[in-house]
Formats: structure tokens, C-alpha cells, sequence
């Protein structure tokens, strides 16, 4: 007789691409976090929030009918079909172009640290839910704009901790112009193979031609030399326009940023189809997906009545801390233990410490506590200081003094 194993309660576990995160995790998400809104601020960027929830038809409406898939859909009590954000740059644009944009002048430096939400392929192991942020630069035409967004990227990586991160920037323009010499649906088809990296199928979907070879050419097409072997593929207008773009703007960001690795990569492929120029990407060492991504979108805003150039990127904060040594840097604790008649005095004690900006607990003597920095012993007449000088106190000021002087001894 073959017995059936019960299956795990669900209610102890979290629904596939979720997770939890441990106190150690969530601080040292936050000092990234922090980090990456100071180097924001510095470039001039200002944060902003949009909700997490949105009609599901803004994004349909922005990123295509193709973002369908990847939604976590709700409806609430009046039947709305509502969505989690994807991603943040298409609430972003809804926000610019609705009541930004109409009520002031650009351009706008947009920044925002936030949880998106997307429905993944089960087994892909990529989350459902994760961190991004970015910044978005709205009103800004041409080449500067986009140097400007990249060596911004690279500072940001740079400020987190990623010294040895890679940029690969492309241009959307010149597959577009590749894919504009195909009839239409070996265009789409064409560039759904491309963005799965499905480059064997290729020649099943593609009639034989220049196209078809510039096409197979794309996986190759990247690094120094990467233009120049481009240029004698690009037979169409907005491939060679795409191409001098690039160039200028490999430029910009030089100037900006000397040190900055920058690689050109030409079958770059971004998964939103408001790309409409540059695209770019920064992969470390260790990462096998890419740290962050971004590019230009300068049709995007036109879908919520309100055209305007635009640029930008987001960072995979979880993405980035899986690849660091992330143990965080936690603030000294000091316990404060007390015999029971000396209850009061003791919590007296813990309020001043805490005022000092000192992480402190309050146990009573013998109680089970955290590994602390130093211990602060509390009886009815003396409060004695343990873990640095071993010095007897009797006035709370006294007692501050003492641990600010044993944790600087420790530190």
C-alpha cells in the first residue's frame, strides 16, 4: 500500500518568487538604498513615488500589449481590473505627462527607489517582487541626455559597492532599420527570436539577404571594433543615424566619466518596447543577469497626451546586493540589565542612551539578549558599565559618557 505524503500547509510557506528577508538582509538593502538616493540627489535628480497599484490598461497603454503576461492582475470591489507596476517607467511618464510636464518646464530629473512586481515564468528563478532604483531625465533631447543617464548608472554602481561593473550600450535604431527592410511578420518574428537570443532560427524566419546577414552578424557585433564592422552592415537610414548617435555618446560619457567601462553591444535588446535609442546594460563578474538597464524613450510620453523626450534607468537592488558581500555594518548595541527593584531606573537609563542615537535593550538580569557592545549594569543605588572601563556611574549623564567612551574604544 502506497502511502501519500501530506503536502507542506501553504500558510507556512510564500508564494513562488517571493521571499523574506532577514534583519541582516533588509539592512543592508536599505544602507544601498540610501547610498544610491545621495548619488541621485547629487546629479540633481528628486525622488518621487507613484502607487504600487495601477489601472491595468496604463500599462497595456504604455509598455504594449505585450506586458499583459507579466502583470500581477487584482480587481477590486467595483470590478476595476487593476495591476502591481511591472516596472517604473511608465508610471513615471503617466506622472510627468499628467501633471508635471503641463504645470512647469523641463527637464525633469526624476528619481525613485520602489518595489515593482512581475509575473514570472515558473522555474526561472527571477522574483516576483524586487527593488529598483533609477532616475528618469524627461525633456531632454539627444546625445547629453543619455551620457549624462549612463555615467549617472556607473556612479551609482560605483557608490554601492560595484567597482568592476561593465556598461554595454546599443541603439535600437539600427535594429530597427534592419528589421524595416523585412516584411512585417518576419520583422516581429524576427525580433522576438532576437530577444530570446534564438540566432539558430534565424534563417527559418528571415528571407536570405543583407538583412538575414546583418541580423546573424548581431551577437558578434560588440567591443572596440564593434562601429566600424556595423557600418558596412548598416544599409538602411536609421542604422547608420543609430550608429553616429552611439558614437557621440560613447563620447559624452567619456568626458563625464574617464574610468567608466564602456562596451558597445549592437544585438542589446530591451524587454519594453518604448525603447526608441539608446539601450544600455551593466553586468559584474558575478552576476548572470544584468545589474541594471535603461535607455531612451522618447514616444513613451506621447501615449499619455503629453510628448517629451526621455531617458533613464533602473538598478536591480536585490540583483546588485546578491553579487556584494553584503554583511552590514550594525550599529553597536548596548544592554541595559537591571535587577527587578531597579526596573524603573533602568528604562530611565535605556531613554537617555537612545536619545544618544545608541541602539539599546532593556533586560532583566539573567534574561537571554543580543551580543552587546557593552553591558550597563542598573541597581537601586549605582549603574556600573561593563565591556570598556568598567567605570561606576550614579547620574545618567555620567552613564552617557561612559558608553559613548566604550564604544568609540571598540570601534
Amino acid at each position: 500500500m502506497r502511502i501519500r505524503r501530506a503536502e507542506r500547509a501553504r500558510w507556512r510557506q510564500v508564494p513562488a518568487g517571493m521571499r523574506d528577508q532577514t534583519a541582516a538582509e533588509v539592512a543592508a538593502r536599505r544602507r544601498a538604498e540610501e547610498r544610491l538616493r545621495e548619488t541621485f540627489a547629487r546629479w540633481g535628480y528628486h525622488e518621487v513615488a507613484t502607487p504600487a497599484v495601477e489601472f491595468y490598461e496604463t500599462f497595456l497603454h504604455g509598455a504594449g500589449p505585450g506586458v499583459g503576461d507579466r502583470l500581477l492582475k487584482l480587481v477590486d470591489a467595483d470590478g476595476e481590473v487593476l495591476a502591481l507596476r511591472p516596472e517604473m517607467t511608465v508610471p513615471l511618464a503617466r506622472l510627468a505627462a499628467t501633471r508635471l510636464l503641463p504645470g512647469g518646464e523641463g527637464p525633469l530629473r526624476l528619481a525613485y527607489v520602489a518595489p515593482v512586481f512581475r509575473g514570472q515564468e515558473r522555474g526561472s528563478g527571477r522574483h516576483r517582487e524586487f527593488t529598483q532604483a533609477g532616475v528618469e531625465l524627461i525633456g531632454a533631447a539627444g546625445w547629453r541626455g543619455d551620457a549624462e543617464v549612463i555615467a549617472l548608472a556607473a556612479d551609482a554602481l560605483r557608490a554601492v559597492g560595484l567597482t568592476d561593473a561593465a556598461i554595454s550600450v546599443g541603439h535600437a535604431g539600427f535594429l530597427r532599420g534592419l528589421l524595416a527592410t523585412l516584411p512585417d511578420g518576419a520583422a516581429e518574428t524576427a525580433r522576438e527570436l532576437l530577444y530570446r537570443r534564438a540566432f539558430a532560427e534565424l534563417e527559418a524566419a528571415v528571407p536570405p539577404g543583407p538583412a538575414l546577414e546583418a541580423l546573424r552578424s548581431l551577437p558578434v557585433l560588440r567591443g572596440p571594433t564593434a562601429l566600424a564592422r556595423a557600418e558596412l552592415l548598416a544599409h538602411a537610414a536609421e542604422s547608420r543615424e543609430a550608429l553616429a548617435a552611439l558614437a557621440a555618446v560613447l563620447e559624452g560619457v567619456e568626458a563625464h566619466a574617464p574610468s567608466v567601462r564602456v562596451e558597445v553591444d549592437l544585438g542589446l535588446i530591451r524587454d519594453f518596447d518604448y525603447y526608441s535609442g539608446i539601450v544600455f546594460e551593466a553586468h559584474g563578474p558575478a552576476a548572470g543577469l544584468p545589474l541594471l538597464g535603461g535607455g531612451r524613450y522618447d514616444d513613451l510620453l506621447a501615449r499619455f497626451g503629453h510628448p517629451a523626450p526621455a531617458t533613464g534607468f533602473a538598478i536591480g537592488v536585490d540583483r546588485v546586493l546578491d553579487v556584494l558581500d553584503c554583511a552590514p555594518a550594525s550599529r553597536p548595541t548596548v544592554a541595559v540589565r537591571y535587577e527587578d527593584q531597579a526596573y524603573r531606573q533602568a528604562v530611565r537609563v535605556a531613554l537617555v542612551l537612545r536619545r544618544a542615537g545608541l541602539a539599546v535593550v532593556a533586560l532583566p538580569d539573567g534574561a537571554a539578549g543580543p551580543l552587546a557592545a557593552c553591558t550597563v549594569r542598573v541597581g537601586p543605588d549605582t549603574t556600573v558599565v561593563s565591556g570598556a572601563a568598567g567605570e561606576v556611574a550614579t547620574a545618567f549623564d555620567d552613564v552617557l559618557v561612559v558608553v559613548r567612551a566604550a564604544l568609540e574604544t571598540r570601534a
